[in-house]
């Protein structure tokens, strides 16, 4: 069956009216990162309660509010939920754990956390996800957004013909 995957071009045209549109009713951009630190920081004062006074998380929880309400949020959820829509008409929702040959579940699973680790600590640092970097920061003209984009397509363009072999027989 092949795969049924929008035309590139008409998917960046959405994208791009659909950031458009959120600089002009969210007066932001559409990064996703944000969520999560929103998300660590009210679980954790829902915890303790003192860590609205941290340094980090006093942003978020400013005057005891709810740090889940921010359209960042709601954005996040959205990216879920559009995802499996997006999915279940496209016929491409499957269970079972992706791996390259010769790797077992645990070290796929471990791999993958562990790299989901070190993305979301160096969203942190680089204030700001892929997303709000390469969509967010490239539309406002941000030189560091610029230079983070080159360096990771780059990167990326280095590093690939490194492991393309072991997917090419995909479990």
């Amino acid at each position: 069956m092949k795969n049924k995957y929008w035309n590139p071009f008409v998917g960046g045209f959405f994208l791009g009216t659909a950031l458009f549109i959120s600089f002009i009713v969210a007066g932001q951009g559409m990064g996703a990162s944000g969520a999560f630190a929103r998300i660590t920081a009210e679980l954790t004062y829902l915890y303790d309660s003192a860590f609205s006074s941290n340094a980090y998380a006093s942003h978020y929880l400013h005057n005891g509010a709810n740090a889940l309400a921010n359209w960042t949020a709601v954005e996040v959820l959205g990216i879920f939920l559009g995802g499996y829509i997006s999915a279940a008409f496209a016929g491409r929702i499957k269970g079972g754990i992706d791996k390259a040959e010769g790797y077992s579940t645990y070290k796929r699973l471990f791999w993958a956390f562990l790299g989901g680790m070190l993305i979301a600590a160096g969203t942190r640092l680089a204030r700001g996800c892929t997303s709000g970097q390469a969509l967010d920061g490239a539309a406002t003209f941000s030189t560091g957004s610029w230079i983070f984009m080159l360096a990771i397509f780059g990167t990326g363009f280095l590093i690939a013909p490194l492991f393309k072999n072991q997917w090419k027989n995909v479990n």
